[in-house]
Formats: structure tokens, sequence, C-alpha cells
């Protein structure tokens, strides 16, 4: 913390306060229409502009009389309409719809297929999912826009152990999405055990989400990208907020350093929870440390975290911009406990990352721009398990994981002409991850486990994107040069979509990707279920690259504000390992590789008013795996498979009252069972009971008073109090040396969270 301290009163003390005053002139509209507006803003301010007459035919703008600037105009230009002025250079701007895919200058190739996907503030295009958490309005049981737990509103998107970052997208696990904040790499991204999401919502400007024909310049993971991005807007006053809620508090500062050129934004957010365990508290505690001692929290036996984020933004001219970004995630558990024996038993756990980066934006042209990223992300794991039963006399449990991720990347964007765009670039990776585990006592000290690897990597991609008519093509590949192990992986990417009619739209996608990162479950036991895994680097022995294929098919209806959205999909995964899903096996300790397929199907059926909106979601998913000399080589589910999915949700707005209701069902996760030698008899060939939920929020904004704006609401996690059976797991016992050597393990049941209640303020100024 005190680094972004430093750093923020070096940039307060060195950079120069100054700027030239930007053009004035005195304009008055009364619904004057928006294409006569523009004509007049060219006249008086000698710039031009473009846009199509359809976009701008039926918009009008209204002015009181007063002097402006061309960029106030243009604000009021975007308040009053669903546009946005695009800056082309100092002269040239472009008016596009609001909201396009992340539209560059005047790159705007990408149609939004959908807008307001559940609800306001959610897109959807032919590869992604964008959200801008500042504009959705309301999801059920979810508190602040929890960035996380709003893609579990997806179809596809499913959460088996009920928390924020365990996404299992079709049928992927949580370690293959890959988590980009500002170009960082995240390999934590949640507090309390990944109850909520550790980005504050209130600083991510939006979220691009890939799940099928994801573009080549992402690579990395198999199943998903989640790419958050910071604010890349100057600001030209200050702006700021203040939120609390049941476990948190947040702040947010935007400030500008430089008129037009430079500005900061600052958020901090905290947890009060060593100091007041409130009911929200108590009940998400509750679940995550279910089947340990850790019972009662108060000042010395604390849980708490805490994320903090800092951007410079310098744009010095209209072809230049530049952005350093910081974010720091961390969680810290301390735990004693004394039992009927005088056992002493002590738990320390601190979990962080951190990351840096720095983007560069440049213009050559209109047509032409690179992107550079510079970045450096650090994740650390920290836990040990202490026992001490006489002063002499203890045991000691150590789990170590530590990731140095840094890289740096160069892209260049071409507009080759309306129709056409080329995209390529070059990507220089350095991974170093290690792993211990050590048992110790006053007798004796073992190494369990323990592992340092390092690789890095050269990557080359291209995309190419054709929109022609009612056809949008695009093409592209990635090649992966793994230095440290002498491997290569080359993946295709296609993505082709066809508009049929005015209400009937088509696409078709197919992508490749490969991985060099996993998390693997440990064999060891460390009292928290919700962490008993390690990050491992492949060494192309115990630990292959995994690959995976992914082919989508699907169609989009609407009309007459119905919306009607369906994939059909096919996925296919190698290299997995047993160790990924924790297989026990006393007399067995090879690692065994093995494949897995997954073929599902989405739907999302919608229908939108001005004032309520209702829809349903379903998933199907068939995901099996095989593993070699294991269940006599033949197929069974995966520990996330989740055949039926089905999510009901409504949300209903009055005035400046707003209420979303939510009931979510499932079919059970499938389990093994082991027998007296601890031996498994049956792979996952048993299911849980059906899952189901119900949630609920509310949300009541305040007029704006003198540029202030207050906001207050609740949510109801579980409404009913159902008591859900999420796993049933298996955790292996060291209560002797011997039981190092011949594994013993106990069977423990985990259940949902129950009647959760949560209440929110937030304050904006």
């Amino acid at each position: 913390m005190r680094r972004i301290v430093s750093l923020l009163y070096f940039f307060l003390i060195l950079i120069p306060l100054w700027a030239q005053q930007p053009e004035k002139h005195s304009l008055q509209f009364d619904q004057l229409p928006l294409e006569k507006v523009l004509q007049i803003l060219s006249q008086k301010f000698n710039v031009r502009y473009s846009y199509l007459d359809t976009h701008v035919a039926a918009e009008n703008i209204t002015l009181i009389s007063l002097d402006y600037t061309l960029q106030q105009v243009h604000d009021a230009i975007q308040k009053q309409t669903n546009l946005e002025v695009l800056k082309i250079d100092d002269r040239y701007y472009s008016v596009v719809i609001r909201n396009t895919d992340d539209c560059e200058k005047i790159e705007c190739l990408d149609e939004v297929i959908v807008r307001g996907l559940l609800t306001k503030g959610i897109n959807k295009t032919t590869e992604k999912v964008i959200v801008y958490p500042q504009k959705v309005e309301l999801l059920s049981g979810i508190t602040d826009a929890d960035v996380l737990q709003s893609l579990q509103q997806l179809p596809g998107v499913i959460s088996p152990n009920e928390t924020a970052t365990g996404l299992h997208v079709r049928g992927g696990s949580i370690d293959q999405n890959l988590i980009l904040w500002d170009g960082i790499r995240i390999y934590h991204p949640g507090h309390l055990f990944g109850m909520i999401s550790g980005f504050n919502p209130n600083v991510v400007d939006k979220v691009n989400f890939y799940f099928k024909g994801t573009n080549p310049k992402f690579g990395e993971r198999i199943a998903s990208v989640i790419e958050l991005q910071s604010t890349e807007k100057i600001a030209n006053q200050t702006e700021m907020s203040f939120g609390l809620n049941g476990i948190n508090v947040d702040v947010l500062l935007h400030t500008p350093l430089i008129r037009d050129k430079m500005s900061l934004q600052v958020s901090g957010r905290k947890s009060y929870t060593e100091w007041l365990q409130t009911p929200t508290f108590n009940q998400l505690a509750k679940k995550v440390f279910q089947n340990t001692d850790f019972k009662k929290f108060d000042s010395e036996n604390q849980f708490r975290y805490q994320d903090y984020t800092l951007k410079l933004n310098y744009q010095p001219n209209q072809n230049n911009l530049f952005s350093l970004s910081t974010i720091w995630i961390d969680n810290y558990l301390d735990f004693t406990t004394l039992d009927e024996i005088n056992t002493r038993k002590t738990d320390l756990m601190n979990i962080d990352n951190q990351g840096y980066s720095l983007h560069w934006k440049h213009y050559f042209t209109e047509h032409f721009s690179q992107n550079l990223l510079l970045f450096y992300s650090v994740y650390g794991f920290d836990y040990v398990k202490n026992q001490r039963y006489t002063n002499d006399d203890f045991e000691t449990f150590t789990k170590l994981n530590r990731i140095i991720d840094s890289g740096i990347e160069l892209n260049f964007s071409h507009l080759i002409n309306n129709q056409t765009s080329l995209e390529y670039g070059y990507q220089l990776l350095g991974n170093d991850i290690s792993h211990a585990f050590t048992n110790a006592n006053q007798d004796w000290s073992l190494i369990l486990n323990q592992k340092h690897l390092y690789n890095i990597s050269h990557v080359g991609y291209a995309q190419f994107k054709y929109n022609h008519s009612d056809w949008l093509l695009q093409v592209g590949t990635r090649l992966n040069f793994y230095a440290n192990i002498l491997s290569h992986s080359f993946e295709p990417r296609f993505s082709l979509q066809k508009t049929f009619s005015q209400y009937w739209l088509g696409h078709l996608t197919y992508e490749k990707k490969s991985q060099i990162m996993s998390q693997i479950q440990e064999s060891v036991t460390n009292d928290l279920s919700l962490e008993n895994y390690v990050w491992v680097l492949s060494n192309q022995a115990d630990y292959p690259i995994i690959t995976g294929q992914q082919i989508t098919g699907g169609i989009t209806y609407k009309r007459n504000n119905w919306l009607l959205d369906a994939d059909l999909y096919y996925k296919n995964t190698s290299g997995i390992t047993s160790l990924t899903f924790g297989f026990f096996n006393r007399f067995d300790s090879e690692i065994h590789q093995g494949q897995e397929f997954t073929q599902g199907m989405d739907i999302l059926i919608q229908k939108s008013t001005k004032d309520w909106r209702a829809w349903m979601t379903y998933s199907y998913q068939n995901s099996q795996n095989r593993f070699d000399n294991l269940n006599e080589n033949q197929y069974f589910p995966t520990n996330s498979d989740i055949h039926h999915a089905l999510n009901l949700s409504v949300f209903k707005k009055w005035n400046r009252f707003s209420m979303a209701l939510g009931w979510n069902w499932h079919t059970g996760k499938p389990y093994s069972l082991l027998d007296e030698d601890n031996q498994v008899v049956s792979f996952n060939s048993h299911r849980l009971p059906p899952f189901h939920r119900m949630d609920v929020s509310g949300m009541y904004q305040f007029s704006n008073q003198n540029h202030w704006k207050v906001t207050v609401g609740f949510s109801i996690f579980n409404l009913y109090n159902q008591q859900n059976i999420l796993s049933k797991e298996y955790q292996r016992q060291y209560s002797s040396l011997e039981s190092t050597f011949n594994a013993d393990y106990t069977t423990q049941e985990y259940t949902s969270l129950g009647f959760t209640p949560n209440l929110f303020l937030k304050f904006n100024f």
C-alpha cells in the first residue's frame, strides 16, 4: 500500500497542472434533429463527423442557451441518445451506437446481436458477452453487481460449490478460465474462499466474457476468458463514491491531474469482519468453514480481506494513450482453538494476488493502430496448521504455492476498409511456479511433495475479419511455442455469422486451445475444502499440456420484445490427469492421464418491456472422462457434471424502486464410493439430491440532489432456506507417521449457504 501512496504522491508533486482552455461557442437547441446539430458543430468548431443516416435520423437534441465546449456538446448527445461520439483525431469524429463491440476509433466491425441480455447493461455478440457493471440494473440475490456472480446468470455457466469464483463454463474446471484485470493474470479472484469476487464492481468499466470462437489473441486456458477492464476515461472533474454492505466498505476516487490529458483512479475495499460479525458474514462463514474447528470469529480469531486498485491514464494527444494499472487482492485467516485435552491448534493462512501493467495505445492513422502491454503478476498461498499438545510435543503442516507471471504483448489492428480488418501480434510470456508440502513434529520432518518449474512461451497470432451484407466471417490462428519443454501448439479459430432475416440469425464457431498451467487437488489435508488445490506447470511427464477443442452452432430470434438464443456444442479435452480430479487409491500412486468430452445445449428465452423483464435459461450438459488403467478404461461422469440446470427470473421496476426474483434448480453432482481399504469402488456412479434455491433483490434510487446520487438496497440469498448438499468429499488424515504412508480418509458432506440477507448503501458524488 505504501508503494501506491508513494506513486500517487510522486505524480501529484511532479506533474504540472496546466492545460489550454478549450474553445467555446454559444449554442441553443430545442429538439433540433441531430443531423442538423452535427452540421452546426462542424461549422463552428471546424470538425467533421462520419455516421450512418439510420443511426441519427430519429434523434433530437435540446440545449439551453450557454457557452459550450465541443466535449460538452458531445456529452449531451451521448446523454440524450443511445449514441457515442468517438474521436478519430483533432478534427474527425465518428458517431456510432453506444456499447457496440469494443470500438476503438472508427473500427466497429462487430455487430451486437443482443442488447439487454437478461438485463440492461449486458450485451452479446457472436463470440462474447459484454457486461457493463455500472449499467446493470438488478439481478436476483446479487449485491453491488458482483461481476463474477453476474456471469452465473448465463446459460452454460454454473458454480456447483455455490461460490462467486467457482465458475464451470460448459463443463470446464475453474482453473480453465483465464481471468485478466487490465491485462494482469489473476490466480485468486475471490474473497472469503470465493464467496464474493475480488474485484470492486464500482471500478470495473467493462467485462468481456469469451466462451466460444475466442479471439486468437487470447490463449493460456481452454474454457473461457474473463477480461475485466477499468476505465480509460480522462476525468474532467473529481468523482467519488462510497459503499457499505453487510461485510465490507469500499471507496472510489477518480480525479483529473492534467485537464483533458491525465487522470487518476484509486479504489479500496475492506472487510470489517474482524471488528463486527453481521448476520451476513456469519452465514457465509458457516458455509465456508463447515466441517472445521472455525466456529466463532472475533477480534482475535478473525478472517479479513481487502483489495485495492490504482490506475493512471495519460493522453498527451489524440494518437496516444498510456495507462498504468495495479491491483492487490488479499485474504488473511488467523484462528486458534483449545480442545478438551488442552491441545492448542492454530491455523494461519494468507492468500494474495498482486499485479502491475503498463498499456500503450498508439494510432498511426485512423486505420492502423498498435497496443503494447507489459504485465507482472505474483500469487502467493501460505498456510500453516500447528497443533501443540505440550511445550515439547507438537505437529505442524505447511503448504506453500507461488506463481510469478510476467510478459509483453504487442498487437496491431489494421482496418483495411469498411468491411475488412486484420489483427495480429506477438506475446512473450514467462511462468515460474512452485509448491511444497511439509509435515513435521518434535522428532522428524518430512517433505510430502515439492516441485519448482518454469517456462517461457513465444506466441504469434492473427485474425482476419470480413463483414459483408448478411455475413460476418472471422478466421484466425494462434501458435504457441513452449521453450522449456520444447513443445508447440497450433490453435485455429473460426466464427461465421449469417443473418437470415430481420428476426433470425445463425452462427457457427470452432476453436482449439491449450494450457500449460492447471490446478491439481492435493493429496493432503489442510482443513479448508475450498482451497485443497495447488497450481502446477506442465512438464510433459506428470503434468502434460492440456488441449481442448470446441464446436458450437446456434440461432438467435428477436421479435416484438421476445428473444430466443440457443446453442448446441461439443467439446473434447486431452492431457488431464487423475490428480486434477482427486481420485484416491491406497495402493496406486501413479498419475493417470486421460481425456474428457462434453456435449451440451444452452437455451435462453426472454420477454422484455419498458418496466419489467422475465427470462428462463436452461442448460443440458453431459461431461464424461476416462483415465488410463482406471475404471477399466471406461468413461464416467466428471466431478462437476450437472446434467440439467434451470433458472427462472423476473425483474420489475416502479419509478425509482426495482426488484428481481430468481429461482435456480439443477441436478446433483456425482460422487464416488470408497471401500474399507480406501479404494474407489465406483467412479462417480452416485449422485447427490437435486439442488434448488430462490433469491430476491431490491433497490431504491433517490433523486439526484446537487450532483449526489444515493442508492439503497437489499438481497436475500436462499429465500426459503433450502438445505442442499453441495458435495461429498474425502479428506486424508495425518494423525500419525504411519498414516503419512498408508492413506486414511474420512467422508464429509458440505451443504449450501442458508438464508442470507444483505443490505447495501451507495453514495456517488
